[in-house]
């Protein structure tokens, strides 16, 4: 669908539903900090998503990956295997490997910490009082490894409101339990203790494979764990605050440590006679007996039955602590952000998804940041400007032993550090009542050693420096009172690296190149019939300059390495939210993207990289909400349609293997009016009970063409519990 046909279907549609509005209601004002300022949501001339504390509380959104579908060609997952991993795409930037080894394309925030790896980015978050989700480069004001865009999580800051929990029952045996003591303990000074507790039963029964049994090779060995996508999770949050006249000062400590079973690999495609495929390494494993009819244990609809021979694990325990101290002086509001953060992972997957010892691995993961950040922010009759300074030191290291055909672990270790600094400032200048200019520029320097360890065999050192200097320029026009348009020039920079997870040391000495990006963008952003609908379009043309492509190699089931292949990516966006009459409330937001690689770009194995993964050519996301008195009703409806999870050639036999379905997902909330002190909110997650692949890993010919997916969650019920002391 092209992008003038989704406007001309968008548009009538929005309007026609606003002509007869007869609400005396008006929408609410969003105020946002996604230009280090405070601005009104319609008056900040860049693409963002705002997601308010009501919006929040009414879909229960705690971690990232609850955000998935809200926004305009936003897609967020699981990383495939993990339940504490995300993979993040906007706009069709993303990293489709979120290990330690790689950088990510698009930069999350916590209360605008940054926080580097995609490993252990999956963790509950309570008690938010905003999401700022912003598209396209954020080079300027935010820096490294934002090509993509940003994600702010921000929270509500103590203020004394008392003690409060929260308390969640499902299906699935779902108990989740939250606590907030936030109280005044002098004068301005406030604390607040936050408490989560959530445990689940697995989607997924393990059961021993009766053919295992019969063939006579390892017996199963997870009798220990029946169940496969569990979650353990408990974790707090510790803050104190002061707000004085001309003085805020914010202290922050928080953890969360999680023991969950990973999601099932199920095995979804394997070529014809794929037993014959094996050859030797089957027979090898069987000794002599007759080869496995694998094709038994194939599927590509989700299961509920799992025969799994490998016990499986996921250790997360991530670690933060945070100071922020804001004070105003002559030349406006100097502001200095100190985070440490420190992330422990572990796993260990059946990658196999199998009944037989054909390939594990492991991964144990260690990795520390150290970020400072200050900015000076203010603003003369004419001018605002935001100038300031970051650096980030960071420490990573991962042991990732992998067994195939049940013989000694291969062993590859990986350690390597980053030091960046950057420099940057954007002033915006109002040329007229209506006009305004906005000029930014970062200045960065970034430098990475990498050591790769092939135990007993090789060790290899890799290193670099990169700089880049990128920019913005932004024209606002105030077409009407209730009109503002823009336009956007920007460029995102993402620094190079090393081979780190290559199956040879040959080719992990090969570097990768910096990944910049280019982009055009003109918005629309309005509010109309009397401030009862907002609508906001935006078109964006992106030219990414040696993207970084994470490929799974040919030859081997857990080896990756990142090839260089530049690409050109546009789209449009369209959000609206209207409210209809005095009960009911709609938002629709619609985008498209049309990409392609600019390069011909052959990979080790000889094929032509064509697809670029993550670039469904549409999406949709409705929410309807509808008041019937003391209660609320509200169904959420997000579909994204057919895209490639990896970057292959159309002649890749992986290709097809790999292509994910068009999908739609509904959710049901009834929320009732507060009772006292007291709230239930009832919902149902899934509701017509749909299955869908949410991504899927070829395994190379060496192991017979082996794909395995992972699907979404079947459907779930439950209720929260709100409760005031």
């Amino acid at each position: 669908m092209s992008n003038f046909r989704l406007i001309f279907m968008a548009l009538p549609l929005v309007l026609a539903l606003n002509v007869n509005a007869q609400s005396v209601g008006v929408l609410e004002e969003v105020v946002v900090t996604a230009q280090k300022k405070e601005e009104n949501l319609q008056d900040t001339p860049i693409a963002v998503t705002a997601i308010t504390e009501s919006v929040i509380d009414d879909i229960d959104i705690a971690n990232v990956v609850d955000l998935a579908g809200m926004a305009p060609n936003v897609h967020i997952i699981n990383t495939p295997s993990n339940n504490t991993a995300a993979t993040i795409a906007i706009r069709g930037g993303v990293t489709i490997n979120p290990a330690i080894t790689w950088e990510p394309t698009v930069g999350m925030y916590l209360d605008g910490v940054y926080l580097g790896k995609g490993q252990g980015s999956i963790f509950d978050v309570v008690d938010l009082e905003r999401v700022e989700i912003l598209r396209g480069p954020q080079g300027t004001l935010y820096g490294r490894n934002t090509l993509g865009g940003a994600i702010n999580l921000i929270s509500k800051k103590p203020s004394g409101e008392g003690l409060s929990t929260k308390i969640t029952i499902g299906n699935y045996g779902l108990r989740q339990t939250q606590l907030i003591a936030d109280y005044e303990i002098g004068s301005n000074l406030y604390t607040k203790l936050i408490l989560n507790s959530k445990k689940r039963g697995g989607y997924v029964e393990n059961r021993a494979s009766p053919y295992q049994a019969v063939q006579g090779v390892v017996p199963n060995t997870v009798a220990d764990h029946s169940e496969l996508d569990t979650i353990d999770s408990n974790g707090y949050k510790l803050m104190f605050a002061y707000e004085g006249d001309n003085t805020s000062v914010n202290l922050t400590f928080d953890e969360t440590d999680q023991d969950n079973i990973p999601p099932f690999a199920q095995l979804t495609n394997t070529i014809p006679n794929w037993s014959a495929a094996f050859g030797v390494g089957a027979s090898a494993l069987t000794a002599g007996l007759k080869l496995w009819p694998i094709e038994l244990f194939q599927d590509d609809k989700r299961q509920s039955v799992a025969h799994i021979n490998t016990p499986t694990y996921e250790l997360s325990v991530v670690k933060g602590t945070s100071f922020t101290i804001s004070r105003d002086i002559s030349l406006g509001t100097l502001k200095v952000i100190w985070s440490k953060r420190k992330t422990d992972w572990d796993d260990r997957l059946d990658l196999d998804g199998g009944p037989f010892p054909i390939a594990d691995t492991e991964r144990h993961t260690k990795y520390e940041a150290e970020t400072l950040e200050v900015q000076l922010s203010g603003s003369t009759d004419n001018m605002e400007y935001v100038l300031g300074y970051y650096t980030l030191e960071d420490d990573a290291y991962t042991a990732n032993p992998q067994t195939y055909f049940a013989g000694a672990p291969f062993l590859q270790n990986y350690s390597g550090t980053s030091d960046a600094e950057a420099f940057f400032g954007q002033i915006t200048l109002s040329i007229s009542d209506k006009l305004d200019l906005t000029l930014g520029a970062r200045k960065t320097e970034e430098d990475k050693t990498g050591f790769k360890e092939y135990v007993g065999l090789f060790s290899q050192v890799g290193q670099g420096s990169f700089d880049d200097t990128s920019g913005t320029f932004i024209v606002s026009y105030d077409y009407s009172d209730n009109t503002n348009l823009y336009f956007k020039l920007a460029d995102g920079f993402k620094a190079g690296g090393i081979n780190a997870e290559a199956p040879t040391p040959f080719e992990s000495l090969k570097p990768y190149d910096p990944e910049t990006i280019e982009s055009i963008e003109f918005g629309l952003k309005g509010r109309y019939f009397d401030n009862r609908m907002m609508l906001n379009i935006a078109y964006f043309d992106n030219e990414h300059e040696d993207m970084q492509i994470s490929y799974f190699t040919a030859d081997a089931a857990a080896s990756s390495q990142v090839l260089n292949n530049s690409a050109d990516i546009s789209g449009l966006e369209i959000e609206t939210t209207s409210i209809i009459n005095d009960s009911t409330r709609l938002m629709i937001n619609l985008s498209t993207l049309d990409s392609e690689f600019t390069t011909d770009l052959v990979a080790s194995d000889g094929f032509l990289l064509e697809q670029l993964p993550y670039t469904p050519e549409t999406t949709i996301y409705a929410s309807l909400e509808k008041d019937f008195g003391n209660y609320r009703m509200r169904l959420d409806y997000s579909r994204i349609g057919e895209h490639p999870s990896f970057p292959y050639s159309s002649t890749d036999p992986r290709a097809a293997l790999t292509n994910l379905d068009s999908r739609g997902i509904t959710d049901f909330r009834l929320l009732t009016e507060p009772m006292e002190n007291m709230q239930l909110n009832f919902w149902i997650k899934n509701l017509n009970n749909k299955y869908h692949k949410m991504s899927a890993i070829p395994f190379g010919p060496t192991f017979g063409q082996l794909t395995v997916g992972y699907f979404n969650a079947p459907r779930t019920i439950g209720i929260d519990i709100h409760y005031k002391f």
